[in-house]
Protein backbone atom coordinates (compact mmCIF):
# COMPACT_ATOMS: atom_id res chain seq x y z
CA UNK A 1 0.00 0.00 0.00
CA UNK A 2 1.45 3.00 -1.18
CA UNK A 3 2.23 5.48 1.46
CA UNK A 4 -0.85 8.76 1.54
CA UNK A 5 0.76 11.92 0.08
CA UNK A 6 -1.64 14.41 2.10
CA UNK A 7 0.82 14.86 4.91
CA UNK A 8 3.98 15.36 2.89
CA UNK A 9 1.98 17.73 0.66
CA UNK A 10 1.03 19.97 3.63
CA UNK A 11 4.83 19.68 4.62
CA UNK A 12 6.47 20.73 1.28
CA UNK A 13 4.03 23.19 0.79
CA UNK A 14 4.93 24.59 4.06
CA UNK A 15 8.91 24.64 3.91
CA UNK A 16 8.83 25.83 0.52
CA UNK A 17 7.33 28.89 2.00
CA UNK A 18 9.71 28.99 4.57
CA UNK A 19 6.56 29.33 7.14
CA UNK A 20 6.93 27.94 10.53
CA UNK A 21 4.63 25.96 12.68
CA UNK A 22 3.85 29.14 15.11
CA UNK A 23 3.80 31.17 12.32
CA UNK A 24 0.93 28.67 10.75
CA UNK A 25 -0.95 28.25 14.40
CA UNK A 26 -1.05 32.47 14.91
CA UNK A 27 -2.66 32.90 11.61
CA UNK A 28 -4.87 29.90 11.19
CA UNK A 29 -5.71 29.58 15.17
CA UNK A 30 -5.00 25.94 14.75
CA UNK A 31 -3.41 24.32 17.58
CA UNK A 32 0.44 23.63 16.52
CA UNK A 33 -0.27 19.84 17.81
CA UNK A 34 -3.40 19.39 15.35
CA UNK A 35 -1.03 21.11 12.67
CA UNK A 36 1.80 17.90 13.08
CA UNK A 37 -0.95 15.45 13.46
CA UNK A 38 -2.04 16.64 9.73
CA UNK A 39 1.92 16.65 8.40
CA UNK A 40 2.61 13.26 9.62
CA UNK A 41 -0.59 11.83 9.35
CA UNK A 42 -0.89 11.30 13.11
CA UNK A 43 -4.47 11.42 12.63
CA UNK A 44 -5.43 9.48 15.80
CA UNK A 45 -4.55 12.78 18.22
CA UNK A 46 -7.17 14.27 16.17
CA UNK A 47 -10.31 15.77 17.44
CA UNK A 48 -13.23 14.59 15.99
CA UNK A 49 -14.06 13.84 12.06
CA UNK A 50 -16.09 17.44 11.49
CA UNK A 51 -13.29 19.43 13.47
CA UNK A 52 -10.42 17.46 11.75
CA UNK A 53 -11.65 18.07 8.65
CA UNK A 54 -12.22 21.43 8.87
CA UNK A 55 -8.59 22.29 10.08
CA UNK A 56 -7.01 20.03 7.05
CA UNK A 57 -9.41 22.71 4.99
CA UNK A 58 -8.03 25.69 7.06
CA UNK A 59 -5.12 24.75 6.67
CA UNK A 60 -4.52 23.83 3.25
CA UNK A 61 -5.95 27.29 2.28
CA UNK A 62 -3.57 29.17 4.36
CA UNK A 63 -1.24 26.90 2.29
CA UNK A 64 -2.41 27.61 -1.54
CA UNK A 65 -3.41 24.19 -1.64
CA UNK A 66 -6.87 22.93 -3.06
CA UNK A 67 -8.11 21.24 0.13
CA UNK A 68 -10.55 19.23 -2.40
CA UNK A 69 -7.99 17.22 -3.53
CA UNK A 70 -6.53 16.40 -0.26
CA UNK A 71 -9.89 15.74 1.44
CA UNK A 72 -9.95 11.84 -0.24
CA UNK A 73 -6.51 11.26 1.02
CA UNK A 74 -7.81 11.84 4.90
CA UNK A 75 -8.93 8.75 5.89
CA UNK A 76 -12.00 10.25 8.32
CA UNK A 77 -13.71 6.71 8.63
CA UNK A 78 -10.23 5.94 10.63
CA UNK A 79 -10.05 8.32 13.04
CA UNK A 80 -11.51 7.10 16.24
CA UNK A 81 -13.26 9.30 18.38
CA UNK A 82 -12.84 8.97 22.14
CA UNK A 83 -15.38 7.03 24.19
CA UNK A 84 -15.39 8.12 27.76
CA UNK A 85 -16.33 5.64 30.20
CA UNK A 86 -19.70 6.22 31.98
CA UNK A 87 -19.31 7.42 35.22
CA UNK A 88 -20.06 5.66 38.59
CA UNK A 89 -23.61 6.79 40.64
CA UNK A 90 -22.38 7.21 43.68
CA UNK A 91 -24.83 7.57 46.77
CA UNK A 92 -24.42 10.31 48.46
CA UNK A 93 -25.50 9.53 52.10
CA UNK A 94 -28.65 12.21 53.03
CA UNK A 95 -26.76 14.18 55.83
CA UNK A 96 -28.62 16.71 58.32
CA UNK A 97 -27.49 20.13 58.73
CA UNK A 98 -27.17 20.74 62.72
CA UNK A 99 -28.19 24.43 62.24
CA UNK A 100 -31.46 22.47 60.50
CA UNK A 101 -32.01 20.36 63.16
CA UNK A 102 -31.90 23.15 66.13
CA UNK A 103 -34.62 25.43 63.86
CA UNK A 104 -36.87 22.64 63.91
CA UNK A 105 -36.34 22.27 67.29
CA UNK A 106 -36.65 25.72 67.85
CA UNK A 107 -40.03 25.73 65.48
CA UNK A 108 -41.53 22.59 67.23
CA UNK A 109 -41.27 24.23 70.56
CA UNK A 110 -43.04 27.55 70.10
CA UNK A 111 -46.06 25.32 68.20
CA UNK A 112 -46.41 23.22 71.53
CA UNK A 113 -45.98 26.32 73.54
CA UNK A 114 -48.87 28.46 71.41
CA UNK A 115 -51.29 25.23 71.65
CA UNK A 116 -50.77 24.93 75.44
CA UNK A 117 -51.21 28.69 76.03
CA UNK A 118 -54.45 28.85 73.59
CA UNK A 119 -55.89 25.70 75.41
CA UNK A 120 -54.96 27.45 79.06
CA UNK A 121 -57.00 30.68 77.91
CA UNK A 122 -59.59 28.80 76.36
CA UNK A 123 -60.34 26.67 79.54
CA UNK A 124 -59.90 29.71 81.70
CA UNK A 125 -62.83 31.62 79.67
CA UNK A 126 -64.82 29.14 79.48
CA UNK A 127 -64.03 27.41 83.57
CA UNK A 128 -66.98 28.60 85.98
CA UNK A 129 -66.03 29.20 89.63
CA UNK A 130 -68.72 28.49 91.54
CA UNK A 131 -69.66 29.61 94.84
CA UNK A 132 -72.35 28.90 97.14
CA UNK A 133 -73.04 32.45 98.96
CA UNK A 134 -75.99 31.76 100.54
CA UNK A 135 -75.47 28.69 102.92
CA UNK A 136 -77.41 29.69 105.97
CA UNK A 137 -80.60 29.48 103.72
CA UNK A 138 -82.86 26.88 105.04
CA UNK A 139 -80.68 26.47 108.00
CA UNK A 140 -81.72 29.99 110.13
CA UNK A 141 -85.01 30.46 109.77
CA UNK A 142 -84.22 33.93 111.11
CA UNK A 143 -82.15 34.92 108.76
CA UNK A 144 -84.97 34.09 105.75
CA UNK A 145 -87.72 35.61 107.35
CA UNK A 146 -85.21 38.61 107.49
CA UNK A 147 -84.50 38.41 103.52
CA UNK A 148 -88.33 38.09 102.56
CA UNK A 149 -89.94 41.04 103.88
CA UNK A 150 -93.84 41.23 103.00
CA UNK A 151 -94.14 38.12 100.85
CA UNK A 152 -94.72 35.55 103.76
CA UNK A 153 -92.45 33.10 101.85
CA UNK A 154 -94.53 32.97 98.71
CA UNK A 155 -92.99 32.48 95.67
CA UNK A 156 -93.05 35.34 93.73
CA UNK A 157 -91.97 36.57 90.35
CA UNK A 158 -88.01 37.42 90.06
CA UNK A 159 -87.06 40.50 87.48
CA UNK A 160 -84.59 40.33 85.00
CA UNK A 161 -81.08 40.90 86.80
CA UNK A 162 -78.58 41.04 83.08
CA UNK A 163 -77.13 44.42 83.93
CA UNK A 164 -77.62 44.65 87.47
CA UNK A 165 -74.12 44.44 89.92
CA UNK A 166 -73.88 40.97 91.89
CA UNK A 167 -74.56 42.74 95.34
CA UNK A 168 -77.78 44.32 93.34
CA UNK A 169 -79.06 40.96 91.96
CA UNK A 170 -78.05 39.23 95.50
CA UNK A 171 -80.12 41.11 97.18
CA UNK A 172 -82.99 40.98 94.95
CA UNK A 173 -83.11 37.31 95.20
CA UNK A 174 -82.64 37.43 98.85
CA UNK A 175 -85.93 39.66 98.81
CA UNK A 176 -87.80 36.17 97.08
CA UNK A 177 -86.37 33.83 99.53
CA UNK A 178 -84.92 31.79 97.27
CA UNK A 179 -80.99 30.14 97.22
CA UNK A 180 -78.75 31.38 94.58
CA UNK A 181 -75.56 30.42 93.10
CA UNK A 182 -73.02 32.73 91.44
CA UNK A 183 -70.83 31.59 88.49
CA UNK A 184 -68.03 34.07 87.17
CA UNK A 185 -67.06 33.93 83.34
CA UNK A 186 -64.62 35.85 81.74
CA UNK A 187 -66.09 38.59 79.32
CA UNK A 188 -64.26 40.85 77.44
CA UNK A 189 -67.06 43.16 76.79
CA UNK A 190 -68.77 43.52 79.94
CA UNK A 191 -68.07 45.48 82.81
CA UNK A 192 -66.10 43.14 85.91
CA UNK A 193 -68.80 42.19 88.57
CA UNK A 194 -72.17 42.88 86.39
CA UNK A 195 -74.75 40.33 85.25
CA UNK A 196 -74.40 38.62 82.18
CA UNK A 197 -77.14 35.82 82.30
CA UNK A 198 -79.84 34.28 85.40
CA UNK A 199 -81.77 31.07 85.41
CA UNK A 200 -84.65 30.82 86.05
CA UNK A 201 -85.37 33.90 83.36
CA UNK A 202 -87.24 37.16 84.08
CA UNK A 203 -90.56 36.77 85.45
CA UNK A 204 -90.68 33.19 86.46
CA UNK A 205 -91.97 33.06 90.21
CA UNK A 206 -89.07 31.72 92.69
CA UNK A 207 -89.33 31.05 96.36
CA UNK A 208 -88.17 29.55 99.26
CA UNK A 209 -86.72 26.46 98.38
CA UNK A 210 -85.22 27.40 94.27
CA UNK A 211 -81.93 28.31 93.30
CA UNK A 212 -81.70 31.25 91.26
CA UNK A 213 -77.83 30.99 89.40
CA UNK A 214 -76.81 34.15 88.10
CA UNK A 215 -73.92 34.68 86.01
CA UNK A 216 -71.12 37.38 86.77
CA UNK A 217 -68.77 38.93 84.39
CA UNK A 218 -64.98 38.21 85.77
Amino acid sequence: MSPSPLGETLRRARTAQGIRLEDAERVTRIPRKYLEALELENFGILPAPVYARGFLRSYAGFLGLEANDLLPFFPVGHVEEPVLEALPEVNEPRTWNLNGIVAMGVVGMLILLVIGLYSLGHDDGNAFSQSRLNSNVNTNPQATEQAIPDNGGVATSIPDLVGQTQQQAIAIIQQTGADYIVNTIAATNTPSGQVIDQSPGPEENVGPGDLVTITVAQ
